[in-house]
């Protein structure tokens, strides 16, 4: 699986005026409904799920120029404009409204003709979603945005947001259901940025397998052992591994937490979990977690989880080559767009940006 569902941006402030934001209302409502119309919601949420169909639909309605916001702003009037009625939901949002979600679902299933058991896995994957990217790949950013979109026959995609409060860029994550066949281990459509960093603790990479396996082992050692463990690299080195671990790929990133939730851990140990995803879903279970048995794994088993940033830069056209799926999706808004009830001058201003897009992008799409 090619990995292209993040995107790195500098964070943006821009506000919208209300002329603005009522014009991408309208582009949004009318693409969106003949693409519901054309093809179905279930392909709604696969555009969703793309992170270059996605952008494409921002520079489609101008929410490009918004930058970083593009993405909260753009979820905010999906969530307006597309109902139940219409075969699909958009749950979620920015801030404290991303954690609306299982209300939410809740509030729709009957009319999206969900079963009870369906919306229970759907609170769940939603709930991994967000472990994962919080844990799982620790990178440096925070999470402020989930939007959920959830089709009448149980397909999903969530596109996640954070912000690295250092740099202040902000990092897009993008999940499609069709494509997860594991939470823990390359889970996501894609991952795409702007920027590579140094060293990101990746435990969902294909190549830190052994690190999840061994940290369900590290789980059920020796309470006491562990806590040896914690307090002897405390001591040795108290932000970082670089004084006595000889790898180059470990070297100071993977920082023992400051503090240690000792009653979770000894909990977990007595009841511990099958697989690394069910060590995730458990609650309390956090990036403290996560890197601490990362560490442990690298001292006691001599195991190295993956410290490579799983993004790819976006401007390397070498590192991320479309889908042919992604590729058909693009065209067909495209197609959308040039057969819509848009005014003449405004259907040639959105078709222009379109394709000045595509062409700086590289892709083959010519329309």
């Amino acid at each position: 699986m090619y990995r292209a569902g993040i995107r790195e941006l500098e964070a943006s402030y821009k506000k919208l005026s209300s002329w603005y934001y009522n014009l991408a209302r309208s582009l949004v409502w009318n693409i969106m409904r003949a693409f519901i119309d054309t093809y179905s919601p279930s392909r709604v949420v696969r555009l969703l799920s793309s992170p270059l169909c996605f952008d494409l639909l921002t520079v489609a309605t101008g929410l490009d120029e918004l930058g970083s916001g593009s993405t909260t702003v753009l979820g905010a009037i999906l969530k307006d404009v597309l109902t139940p009625a219409d075969g699909i939901a958009i749950l979620g949002g920015k801030n404290l409204t991303r954690f609306n979600v299982p209300n939410e679902l809740d509030a729709v299933a009957a009319e999206l003709g969900l079963t009870g058991e369906e919306v229970e896995r759907l609170k769940y994957c939603s709930r991994m979603v967000a472990k994962v990217d919080d844990a799982a790949i620790q990178d440096g950013f925070r999470l402020y945005h989930h939007m959920m979109a959830i089709s009448y026959d149980g397909l999903w995609a969530v596109v996640q947001q954070g912000i690295n409060p250092i740099t202040s860029r902000v990092r897009r994550y993008h999940w499609f259901s069709g494509k997860v066949r594991s939470f823990v281990e390359e889970p996501h459509e894609g991952i795409v940025s702007q920027e590579r960093s140094r060293l990101v603790l990746d435990m969902t990479a294909r190549e830190s397998s052994e690190a999840r396996r061994a940290s369900i082992e590290l789980i059920v050692y020796d309470f006491k052992k562990l806590r040896h463990v914690y307090d002897v690299a405390r001591k040795r080195t108290q932000t970082n591994l670089s004084l006595w671990f000889d790898s180059p790929r470990v070297e100071s990133f993977i920082e023992l937490p400051l503090k240690m939730n000792w009653k979770l851990i000894k909990n977990i140990g007595l009841n511990p979990p099958s697989d690394y995803e069910g060590l995730l879903a458990i609650k309390g279970v956090g990036p403290e977690t996560v890197r601490f048995l990362a560490f442990g794994c690298r001292w006691l088993y001599g195991i190295v989880p993956s410290m490579e940033d799983p993004a790819f830069v976006l401007d390397d056209r070498s590192a991320y080559v479309p889908s042919k799926e992604e590729v058909k999706i693009m065209s067909d808004v495209v197609s959308i767009i040039d057969a819509s009830s848009l005014s003449a001058e405004l259907k040639n201003r959105v078709l222009y940006k379109v394709n000045a897009w595509l062409g700086r992008m590289g892709s083959e799409l010519n329309a």
